[in-house]
């Protein structure tokens, strides 16, 4: 009988060790995220390990989404709960979070990341009758490679802390994961070299980290977390004709009338974007082909999906 080489078996224990049905059955197997690309990040790292519930359900706003009970009440059942920071609606409710969750384990994305702070919501603002406190930080750090690669070594951290037995595993993963977001990072360097005009004007300021990042210059159309008014969208189409400005950013779950409003006085394209989307790599792909968009008419053109 062929004997089985030594390294095989390691192998076949390690993988053992971590995907065992023989698990005490006490142990929860369940990682709370509050937003989609998070869910990326975990699934890429230990997907097969961890189901995953996302607080924040699609087409919902992270600035005043209200958990429901529940969402609420599945918490106690998480392992931990992996929070972003300083999402509007994480902020409004982690206080009673933590007082009606005493052992569930809160761990923040946002450490070690070097945060930007806001100029207009140091205060908060109302939305839909609640007032919704952002803590003056800007919270879209997931925007940015640099402080993606932050996050999924945060996230890897997590994991590892509450499974030991998968940290090889995990880590194996982490590389891999690290390896793509560098490759995403060195193209946005590359892509911000080659950009003549650094300028776009976007609907909700949800680039801030991409921008401060790789030298570009975001100009919201909102203004102090409001619609914009007549008078600052007539100021934003003088800056975008100064200025030359040729793309018009705007998010999926955003009416995209304001922004066609300007668009149709200049010529720019109109990109729909989705930063809540799921697949983080991807939306990561499709900002740098936005980017890289040249104006080729003298039409306006919508992307709608």
């Amino acid at each position: 009988m062929r004997s089985i080489p030594l390294g095989f078996v390691v192998i076949l224990l390690f993988l053992g060790a971590c995907n065992s049905a023989e698990r005490n059955e006490a142990v929860k197997r369940i990682i709370t995220v509050s937003i989609l690309p998070q869910k990326y990040f975990v699934e890429q790292l230990a997907g097969d390990e961890f189901d995953i519930n996302v607080m924040l359900p699609p087409g919902s706003s992270p600035a005043s989404y209200d958990p429901t009970p529940r969402q609420l009440r599945g918490l106690n059942q998480s392992a931990f709960y992996l929070k972003m920071g300083y999402l509007g609606f994480e902020v409004a409710w982690m206080e009673s979070i933590k007082k009606n969750h005493k052992e569930l384990k809160i761990i923040d994305l946002s450490a070690g990341i070097n945060l930007i702070h806001g100029e207009a919501e140091d205060e908060g603002h109302e939305e839909d009758g609640h007032v919704h406190d952002h803590s003056g930080i800007d919270p879209h750090i997931w925007m940015s490679p640099k402080s993606a690669a932050i996050m999924a070594d945060n996230t890897a951290k997590a994991i590892i802390r509450f499974d030991p037995a998968c940290q090889d595993l995990i880590r194996s993963k982490l590389a891999d994961l690290k390896a793509r977001i560098s490759a995403l990072d060195q193209e946005f360097e590359a892509l911000s070299q080659q950009l003549e005009n650094k300028k776009f004007i976007i609907f909700h300021p949800a680039l801030t980290y991409l921008a401060r990042d790789y030298g570009l210059e975001q100009i919201p159309m909102e203004f102090e977390g409001k619609e914009p008014s007549a008078a600052h969208m007539m100021k934003l189409i003088n800056i975008a004709k100064d200025e030359d400005i040729s793309k018009v950013f705007i998010q999926k779950e955003f009416d995209k009338e304001t922004a066609r409003q300007i668009t149709r006085d200049l010529n720019a394209k109109l990109i729909q974007i989705d930063p809540l989307a799921e697949d983080w790599e991807g939306q990561m792909e499709e900002l740098l082909e936005a980017f890289r968009l040249k104006i080729q008419d003298t039409r306006p053109k919508t992307v709608d999906r």
